[in-house]
């Protein structure tokens, strides 16, 4: 069995990712356990620890990406770990290639959304994203001047839902230590995404996506796999 058949995941592919996907599969699969087992089952076998590295590294918004499982359809189970930062330093405001709904397995994530607005408050260059897939660097295109206004903010603590579609524009900060996510990515719904930085005129950007050795990543998960222990008595409902 290769490395990417090890993991293939289950993660409900016959109902469609929505804020009703959370109630019929994603809350059921994390209240019994089956991110818990996978994390450990990643841990216990080496091929497939080697698989997660290589499908993670360390995204420019301040968290770790790790995609620990991916379905027949090819959704992706995936794992961040934030650092603990001020909001609005040194990150961006974008939206996703993809819907997605997002399990807080640790500390407190704050999720702001905008929208563009020819009266916003925010002055910021419209750039055009896509994937690096394997890579280990990308690069982001300006397309042009916008300006966003916030539209919703709100808090999430270890143990709560929230669905958000690929399209609406938001920046999320972690709000306290240990903070850490875990997300089902839908089916690609666009080919590119659109990220909007305030102060930037460059027609280039060139970032790095730092990968991560299998002995890098084990401690990592480690630590997933004893924030979702400590809560596997219990979860919360969705508020989004």
């Amino acid at each position: 069995m290769t490395s990417r058949e090890k993991a293939c995941t289950e993660l409900g592919d016959a109902i469609p990712l929505s804020s009703a996907y959370l109630d019929g599969f994603f809350r059921p699969f994390v209240a019994r356990g089956g991110v818990l087992a996978l994390v450990r089952a990643v841990l216990a076998d080496d091929e497939r620890l080697a698989w997660c590295a290589a499908n993670g590294y360390r995204h420019h918004n301040d968290f770790t990406k790790v995609v620990l499982g991916v379905s027949p359809a090819g959704r992706k189970l995936v794992w961040h770990e934030w650092r603990q930062r001020r909001p609005w330093v040194d990150g961006d405001y974008h939206n996703h290639r993809w819907d997605f709904v997002s399990y807080v397995a640790g500390g407190e994530l704050e999720l702001t959304d905008f929208e563009e607005h020819p009266d916003g408050p925010l002055e910021v260059s419209r750039y055009r994203y896509e994937s690096p897939g394997g890579q280990t660097e990308y690069s982001l295109r300006r397309v042009g001047p916008a300006r966003l206004r916030e539209v919703r903010r709100a808090k999430f603590a270890a143990g709560e839902f929230y669905y958000q579609p690929h399209a609406t524009v938001h920046n999320a900060a972690s709000r306290s230590r240990g903070t850490s996510t875990l997300i089902v990515q839908g089916e690609v719904a666009t080919t590119s995404t659109d990220v909007y930085l305030a102060g930037a005129e460059e027609e280039r950007l060139d970032r790095a996506a730092p990968r991560f050795s299998p002995a890098e990543l084990r401690p990592a998960l480690d630590r997933l796999r004893a924030s979702m222990e400590v809560l596997s008595g219990g979860t919360s409902p969705a508020r989004w």
